[in-house]
């Protein structure tokens, strides 16, 4: 009887460049979890990274799992096709504070009330990282950006509180969103305990954005 070999954080790791600013706080996530993934016992052949558009939507290049690279606010529309199409597969849903709650804002807002069995990522930089720093929806009052030349007036999106407000319309909510920091080593128990849960399960990622 052959041995079932144990996967390593390696065999999640695809051999394309990262390409994210030096000092930005998506490299730790990144890191992370492909250190989560084997602890999960994913297995890369029923895996699937979603992402729309921004920065932290570059993530399935660097999975070595089956990924969509899709279009702007539209990856919860294309993961919910992929659990559709295969109930059976784990989908993650990588997504920015622009991307999700911006031009997707309403594509996430159904994904939740619809509680689609997925993990989803949400990497809040508080600005728009790719296109030169304007500031996104979740940009705090004040925030001076190309935009925004004398500060921003608009009260931010909370990711957290958007995400209850599109479950509680649901008849089955069963949405868990919780916070957590991209630090050096993140406290990857918040999407561990996700992945044991059947629902949408939402995790915003406190990212710092390279200077």
């Amino acid at each position: 009887m052959n041995e079932i070999t144990k996967l390593t954080a390696k065999d999640f790791a695809t051999d394309q460049e990262v390409r994210w600013c030096p000092g930005c706080g998506d490299y730790a996530v990144l890191k992370a979890v492909q250190r989560t993934m084997p602890d999960l016992g994913a297995d890369p052949s029923k895996t699937v990274f979603v992402s729309g558009i921004g920065c932290s939507s570059r993530f399935p290049y660097y999975m070595e799992t089956y990924g969509f690279h899709t279009i702007h606010g539209r990856a919860p529309a294309v993961a919910t096709g992929v659990k559709l199409a295969n109930p059976d597969l784990d989908v993650w849903i990588i997504t920015g504070d622009g991307d999700a709650l911006s031009i997707g804002g309403n594509h996430t807002m159904h994904i939740l009330r619809r509680n689609l069995d997925c993990q989803i990522l949400l990497f809040n930089n508080e600005i728009y990282g790719l296109t030169k720093g304007q500031y996104s929806p979740t940009s705090r009052v004040g925030t001076r950006s190309p935009s925004t030349p004398f500060g921003s007036v608009d009260r931010p999106v909370r990711p957290c509180a958007f995400a209850l407000g599109s479950g509680i319309f649901g008849s089955s909510c069963s949405i868990v969103c919780t916070r957590m920091l991209a630090a050096a080593t993140p406290d990857t128990h918040l999407w561990s305990a996700g992945t044991t849960y059947h629902g949408a399960h939402g995790v915003e990622v406190a990212v710092s954005a390279s200077s």
